[in-house]
């Protein structure tokens, strides 16, 4: 997966840019991501993959994108480096000010700490579930409707208060599919930058097979037999967790 790199990362790493690091700009949803230079616009260090930084800022000509971009980068360390980096470009951006008294936030080590109220902030991770339908030796696979994403997907969903993560997948998976969920089984996580998520992965059987596609969330969803599995999306194999765990049932590895 895309975690599983050679090199050690760091967060917030204290040090100058230099050459052989880059640069990650942020706007709104979209990104571009671009090799440092000494006429960057830098405002914060992010991460340190082995040798090399990611910093927060601009170079000039960066033109942004959809942040799935990111996936193509080619060295395993620098993807995963620019995926850990976009969770916290994203986090810094949307915590300026305190949430309890309105001061302005700077950030120290790795948290952000309010000048006023002396409040601490520390990165938000937001928990979240991928989970694998099966159905008789089959295996639920779905597209979203509305998202920069198009490649195969699984049901999916965010954790919401007073939940666990076994009530999440099978409020998920009714919402929807309209399928009822029997026995889960814990498979891997995985940290996943692009929404700012730890992903839970689960794998759980159905009885009833009938799908309805009720909430508008997903254009599709079909039972298939490992061998109609669709390979991974991404040229590197399968870097998420629905990759994984597609391939994974694919292969045989799944019993519930």
């Amino acid at each position: 997966m895309i975690q599983d790199i050679s090199l050690p990362l760091t967060l917030f790493p204290e040090r100058l840019a230099r050459p052989g690091d880059w640069v990650l700009f942020c706007k709104g949803p979209e990104v571009a991501f671009a090799p440092w230079s000494p006429v960057a616009k830098i405002s914060s260090p992010l991460v340190a993959v082995g040798e090399s930084a990611i910093f927060l800022g601009a170079v000039p000509g960066m033109e942004p994108g959809s942040a799935q971009r990111l996936r193509a980068l080619a060295d395993d360390n620098l993807r995963f480096g620019a995926f850990t980096a976009l969770h916290l470009a994203q986090w810094l951006l949307r915590h300026r000010y305190c949430g309890r008294c309105g001061g302005p936030l700077v950030r120290e080590g790795a948290a952000l700490h309010c000048v006023d109220c002396a409040l601490e902030h520390y990165p938000t991770i937001a928990p979240a579930v991928i989970l694998g339908l099966v159905h008789q030796g089959r295996l639920l696979v779905t597209r979203y409707a509305n998202r920069p994403y198009r490649g195969p997907a699984l049901v999916a969903g965010y954790c919401e208060v007073g939940e666990t993560v076994e009530d999440t997948c099978r409020r998920e998976a009714l919402e929807e599919t309209g399928l009822k969920v029997g026995a889960l089984r814990y498979f891997a996580s995985q940290p996943w930058g692009l929404s700012g998520s730890l992903l839970l992965g689960f794998f759980g059987e159905v009885a009833d097979p009938s799908i309805t596609l009720a909430d508008g969330e997903l254009s599709e969803a079909r039972w298939l037999a490992p061998d109609e599995l669709p390979p991974p999306p991404d040229a590197a194999g399968p870097l998420s967790l629905t990759a994984t765990m597609i391939a994974a049932f694919k292969q045989g590895a799944i019993t519930l």
